[in-house]
């Protein structure tokens, strides 16, 4: 899926001799599908790496890389290279990373909607919650309702401000200026109560 080249396969090798034992290397797309797509690497400790992760071996090392983060990297490179000032570096190329589904005359509702189903209410399943989009102004004012382990919990605003809103921003640069909660919270029985 991922070529590294030689170079940069010596590269991550001294990287992660620095780390603790059976540490892998990372790769995974953020903001799919956006205008604030974002490809990133990072060390990942053995009990970082999950159920639903692919592990792909290289010389000397492992990649792991989410599922959902795979269709964007088909054909990527990882290069070290030393430029002429004899400064070096990765680059990663990824012809995908850009890819997506969504048509580009679709409208800012039916990216939110898609990017809400991707990337927001996945995230938001492991406390058993689910955000519904439910409009978006020509100024940028998105309006949310929150449903099952979010409607009633005290950290709605958390996850509003801190997760929704600035992960719409930084997906969609320019064009949200903020999230607004219309959910008519109640405390239940589905309602998450943290830790």
């Amino acid at each position: 899926m991922i070529t590294i080249t030689p170079k940069a396969e010596e590269y991550f090798v001294q990287l992660l001799s620095t780390q603790a034992p059976e540490t892998r290397i990372r790769v995974f797309v953020s903001n799919p599908g956006t205008p604030g797509v974002e490809c990133s690497i990072l060390y990942c400790p053995k009990d970082f790496v999950t159920s639903k992760d692919d592990i792909f071996k290289y010389n000397g090392f492992e990649v792991v890389v989410d599922p959902s983060s795979q269709p964007y990297l088909v054909d990527a490179t990882i290069d070290f290279i030393t430029d002429e000032n004899n400064q070096a570096s990765l680059t990663f190329k990824a012809p995908n990373l850009k890819k997506t589904d969504i048509p580009q005359n679709a409208t800012l509702f039916e990216k939110l909607q898609s990017f809400f189903n991707t990337t927001v209410n996945p995230s938001l399943a492991s406390h058993g919650g689910y955000a519904k989009l439910e409009d978006v102004s020509e100024d940028g004012v998105v309006k949310v309702s929150f449903s099952g382990g979010c409607k009633g919990c005290s950290f709605v605003n958390v996850t509003l401000k801190d997760g929704i809103e600035a992960n719409l921003k930084q997906a969609f640069p320019g064009l949200i200026k903020e999230v607004i909660d219309v959910t008519m919270h109640e405390v239940s029985d589905e309602t998450f109560k943290g830790n």
